[in-house]
């Protein structure tokens, strides 16, 4: 596998751990303040759908789609750019999300805009580079051809 597939699966690993770890403190009420519900509801939604579930079809779909349809990947280095955009994307609306949640600034909330931004940027250069690799011409299908027939002095041998 590809770094940057190896950097898609570790970070949906860490974000599905991260989203478990948050949602059992959710269910035991650990987390103080409950009218902060809302903004650790949304942080716990977003680290595991486009944490954990997203990053893990990014990285499956680079690894995968390649080569189910026999063209190498458009461009690595396009899907190198796309991690980091939705790593930063992630971390921030993870983190936006939780400090509105025990802030008494309002404007905290306004912080999620522009990591969610980065991370749709991320979303659209890998289907970008996606249907590049899986669009263009077929490979040349391989020929058949007939087993060859034996010479007619080795049939009567």
């Amino acid at each position: 596998m590809s770094p940057t597939v190896i950097g898609f699966i570790k970070t949906s690993l860490l974000s599905l751990a991260t989203g478990v770890v948050l949602g059992v403190l959710m269910a035991l009420r650990v987390l103080p303040d409950p009218k902060a519900g809302l903004y650790i509801t949304s942080a716990h939604a977003h680290i595991n759908l486009l944490g954990a579930v997203m990053m893990l079809i990014f990285g499956v779909g680079y690894h995968i789609l390649p080569r189910f349809s026999g063209r190498p990947l458009h461009n690595e280095g396009l899907s190198t750019v796309q991690l980091w955009l939705n790593i930063i994307g992630l971390a921030g609306i993870f983190i936006s999300l939780l400090a509105a949640a025990y802030s008494t600034a309002d404007l905290l909330r306004y912080a999620v805009a522009p990591f969610g931004a980065l991370y749709a940027v991320g979303c659209v250069l890998f289907a970008w580079n996606m249907w590049m690799t899986i669009s263009g011409a077929l490979p040349a299908p391989t020929p058949i051809k007939p087993a060859a027939k034996p010479p007619v002095s080795e049939i009567g041998q």
